[in-house]
């Protein structure tokens, strides 16, 4: 595409071209504002908010503000809700915990691996057992007997 084609585009689908978009070589440009369109605003095998949602996490966890303004707004101009935003958010920042407290301790990997592994096989059997299930279901707490306690 040349550069006054993705301006046409850019216009359309943004009302405006980013001034940013100014300033990529033009050799670079056409890749770029394809895949760019092709991996963020089009439905493919994911749909867009859920592409959104996930784009704001990787965001988030790099701290890149450009970004989590982007995908923030663009989340919920395909449908996200607040409380879809705020689950993200709490997803990343979970993940973020995991994540540095697991190399923090120097788990080992192949351990982590395994058990993983072991873990997914138990829910899959499980799930075999009770029909086809979308999610691993909270196990049941049950209070000690006459103590008020779980």
């Amino acid at each position: 595409m040349t550069r006054q084609e993705i301006y046409t585009e850019a216009s359309k689908l943004l009302g405006k071209v980013p001034g940013f978009l100014e300033t990529v070589p033009e050799e670079l440009l056409g890749p770029r504002w394809e895949e760019w369109r092709k991996l963020q605003v089009e439905d493919s095998v994911i749909p867009v908010k859920f592409k959104q949602l996930i784009m704001l996490a990787v965001s988030t966890y790099a701290k890149c503000q450009y970004c989590i303004e982007f995908h923030a707004e663009m989340a919920k101009l395909f449908g996200a809700t607040e409380k879809e935003i705020v689950e993200t958010a709490c997803l990343t920042g979970n993940t973020a915990l995991w994540s540095n407290f697991l190399q923090g301790i120097r788990y080992p990997l192949s351990k982590f691996h395994d058990e993983v592994h072991e873990a997914t096989e138990y829910a899959r059997k499980q799930q075999g057992e009770k029909g086809e299930e979308k999610s691993v279901k909270k196990p049941e707490v049950r209070e000690v007997a006459g103590t008020g306690r779980r």
